[in-house]
C-alpha cells in the first residue's frame, strides 16, 4: 500500500508528467488540490458505461474518485480526503483510469 501523504506542487508535477500527463491540477472551493481528467463521450450511454468501468476499477483498488456527469461530459477527479490533497495513490489511480479513456 502506498503511503497516503499529500504531494507538494513540484512532486505532483513530476509524478503527473511520468504517470498521468493528460491529467490537470486544480483546487476545490476549500483550496484543496486535486487532479482531474475529462472524457467527452459520443453518446450519453457511452459516458455512463465509462463511469461504470471507472467505478469497477475504483472498487478493485479501494480508492474512489469524485465523478461528475454533465450529459456526455464526464469528469473524474482524484484527491485524498485524509491527506487534504493529492497523493501518490491518486496519481497511480489516474494512470490506471487512463487505460479506460
Amino acid at each position: 500500500m502506498v503511503e497516503k501523504k499529500s504531494l507538494n506542487a513540484e512532486e505532483l508535477a513530476e509524478q503527473l508528467a511520468a504517470q498521468a500527463p493528460e491529467w490537470k491540477t486544480g483546487k476545490n472551493e476549500k483550496g484543496v488540490p486535486y487532479i482531474e481528467r475529462v472524457k467527452h463521450a459520443a453518446k450519453y450511454m457511452e459516458g455512463i458505461e465509462f463511469v461504470r468501468r471507472v467505478a469497477e476499477l475504483a472498487e478493485e483498488n479501494n480508492h474512489h474518485p469524485d465523478i461528475f456527469i454533465h450529459y456526455k461530459r464526464i469528469t473524474v477527479r482524484y484527491w485524498t480526503h485524509s491527506a487534504s490533497g493529492v497523493t501518490l495513490a491518486d496519481v497511480q489511480m489516474a494512470n490506471k483510469v487512463d487505460t479506460l479513456f
